[in-house]
């Protein structure tokens, strides 16, 4: 693995091999972005240029084959220290953080940098937080912390302060098309092209939307909420619930597998508000405009608002690890009033 696999974000990879060519790496890096953009992978490779046994530090390039980059991409290199929520959390615990703190200070195993990795750094507790100030604000010598997060506005102050905070853009379709292509996600390019198109820049999205039961699910889901008759909301609580969990054993996969459904609802409200205006919804999707027209027809601007956002308040939820089935059943029940008036 090297920046050639780290696709549409050239720019930052371009801005950190300047800084830490004229010897101003910051020691804590903040990523922000949407999920599923490559945030992550940008994160291990750098871990992999400044520990790499073949290119210098300074070229901040990875040879992906030595057995330092190996061992980065495989989740095993000793100085490299990655941690994340544990799945029956919806906060960082304190205790994660301390060892963190206490891991980073301890000498290289391998080489002269030790690079902490933090997923889910918009899920600091405010304790979890404090511990870590005294560590972002003087790092042991030689290591490099790398926060990842979806945005600087839900970081703490106290953290945000300490970081340099670097953005991620979305991937342009383009460059998602051919990620997807590479990955064989679909077929053919002009399947690839479609679900860039609706996949908003995310890899994460897009390996979603490529699922054969996915798509037949979503687009049964989008015409029940459009339809005229309206729908049954304890039912299609029950039928979202039921195909959420096909997803796996795991409760992160179905809660994913949900969230995607809930985005796509969110879209589909976002297409109305664009068709209310008179402007053509940004889809490549026909039923979909068929769908949002349907619904534009029907509803004023205002009661559009409500839907759309009582759906990223669902979303909301779901990250905060709320009963899946009770989540459902409540927004299903809303989104039913609010199109009955």
């Amino acid at each position: 693995m090297s920046w050639r696999h780290v696709r549409g974000h050239d720019e930052n990879a371009a801005a950190l091999r300047q800084s830490i060519a004229e010897g101003r790496l910051p020691h804590a890096l903040l990523f922000v972005g949407p999920e599923g953009i490559g945030k992550r992978l940008f994160a291990k490779t750098l871990a992999q240029a400044l520990l790499c046994e073949r290119s210098t530090e300074t070229a901040l390039d990875p040879c992906g084959v030595c057995p330092s980059c190996v061992q980065v991409m495989a989740g095993t290199h000793p100085d490299v220290l990655m941690i994340a929520k544990p799945e029956d959390k919806h906060e960082l615990p304190i205790s994660t953080i301390r060892d963190l703190c206490i891991d980073l200070g301890l000498k290289p195993m391998r080489g002269t940098r030790r690079v902490a990795i933090v997923d889910d750094a918009d899920d600091f507790s405010e304790e979890a937080a404090n511990a870590f100030l005294k560590t972002l604000e003087e790092p042991p010598f030689g290591s490099v912390l790398i926060l990842l997060g979806t945005s600087a506005e839900l970081q703490l102050d106290t953290v945000l302060s300490r970081c340099r905070v670097v953005r991620f853009k979305p991937l342009d379709d383009a460059t998602l098309a051919t990620v997807i292509q590479e990955s064989h996600l679909v077929d053919n390019p002009q399947d690839a092209a479609r679900i860039a198109a609706l996949a908003e820049g995310s890899v994460g999205r897009a390996q979603g939307l490529a699922m054969p039961d996915f798509a037949a699910f979503r687009r049964a889901l989008l015409d029940e909420i459009a339809g005229q008759s309206g729908f049954d909301p304890s039912a299609l609580a029950r039928r979202v619930e039921a195909f959420s969990k096909e997803a796996g054993k795991e409760s992160a996969a179905q809660r994913g597998r949900a969230g995607l459904l809930i985005a796509e609802l969110t879209r589909l409200f976002r297409g109305v508000l664009w068709q209310t205006a008179g402007l053509e919804p940004p889809t490549p999707d026909s039923d979909d405009r068929r769908a949002m027209h349907a619904l534009a027809e029907r509803l004023e601007p205002e009661g559009v608002f409500v839907l759309a956002d009582r759906c990223m308040e669902a979303n909301y939820h779901l990250q905060r690890r709320v009963n899946l089935g009770f989540l459902l059943e409540a927004l299903f029940h809303d989104l039913a009033a609010i199109l009955k008036r």
